[in-house]
């Protein structure tokens, strides 16, 4: 049978020594079955392993005083996913069972999950079986938190294109080596589909799946870590060049097929350049585009 989890309560401001509430244990304890202890094994006698022993209890979680209420909940949830004790698709306690075990009010809970939904950690459900759960992980985070450096002026959008090529190249020259038969099939078949949107004239950087081709090369890398990395960066710069202009270049796809041939060859050296120059196009009309909105700005304020 699997153990709750115990979470403890966290008191904030209190300068007093910390007054710890019951865990869930300490209010009905278990019945613990007796164990007959038995002597060691006569090592001449017996090479028989000694059995298994009992999982350890879950672990009790410390008090946190210094922070505000929702930030120790949502440290204690994140230690916990660290630790493994929580996984993708595991259910959280109902709202009102984590208010009583962190000893916090419900609105406080409620800004905890707020933002961990909003990092991508867990996910809202409806319905019968509905609650937060753990969320299996995405880059929507990350993109987030970039876009907001980018609009606080904290990340200039030449950093972030300087990021992407450099970021590209090492995915590129790791699919040459790890991708599929099924991983190249993958990019032409969304080469072909986004060549015959082009043609109809429905090709546009308004549409999330233009970045694709990117994704699909960070895939073939195998790497879960650069994957997320280069969706975070390609739609960032998707949306930054779908305000400027919706229109891709009328060559990407030429391009791109360029860079798939390079990599059916597994000529890294020469996908990664055919990447680079693509991209650096790309970064310096964004750049070029941005300084143009920054004088307007400035002429009108």
């Amino acid at each position: 049978m699997v153990q709750p989890m115990i979470f403890t309560s966290t008191s904030v401001g209190n300068s007093a020594a910390p007054h710890a509430l019951p865990s869930l244990r300490e209010v009905h304890p278990m019945p613990v079955k007796a164990v007959r202890r038995t002597p060691p094994p006569n090592k001449q006698a017996s090479s028989k392993p000694t059995p298994a022993q009992p999982a350890a209890p879950p672990p009790v979680f410390q008090p946190v005083r210094t922070r505000r209420g929702f930030e120790a909940v949502c440290d204690q949830i994140r230690q916990q996913l660290a630790r493994g004790e929580l996984r993708p698709g595991d259910r959280l306690p109902a709202e009102k069972d984590l208010a009583e075990q962190f000893d916090i009010s419900r609105s406080g809970v409620r800004e905890a999950l707020r933002s961990l939904e909003a990092a991508g950690l867990v996910e809202a459900r409806t319905g019968i079986h509905g609650g937060f759960y753990i969320h299996s992980g995405n880059s929507s985070g990350l993109t987030q938190t970039v876009q907001d450096l980018v609009s606080l002026g904290q990340v200039s959008i030449a950093n972030v294109t300087e990021a992407r090529v450099e970021l590209m190249k090492v995915a590129i020259r790791l699919a040459c080596a790890r991708a599929t038969q099924q991983d190249l099939d993958a990019i032409e078949v969304d080469i072909e589909h986004h060549t015959e949107l082009f043609r109809e004239g429905h090709g546009s950087r308004n549409t999330k799946s233009v970045i694709e081709f990117y994704r699909l090369i960070a895939r073939a890398t195998h790497n879960d870590v650069i994957v997320m990395m280069v969706d975070a960066l390609s739609e960032l710069i998707r949306a930054l060049l779908a305000r400027v202009d919706p229109q891709p270049r009328k060559d990407i796809m030429q391009v791109r097929r360029k860079v798939l041939a390079l990599m059916r060859e597994r000529d890294a050296q020469g996908a990664a350049d055919a990447m680079e120059l693509h991209l650096r196009h790309v970064s310096d009309y964004l750049e070029s585009e941005n300084r143009k909105t920054e004088r307007k700005r400035k002429m009108a304020a």
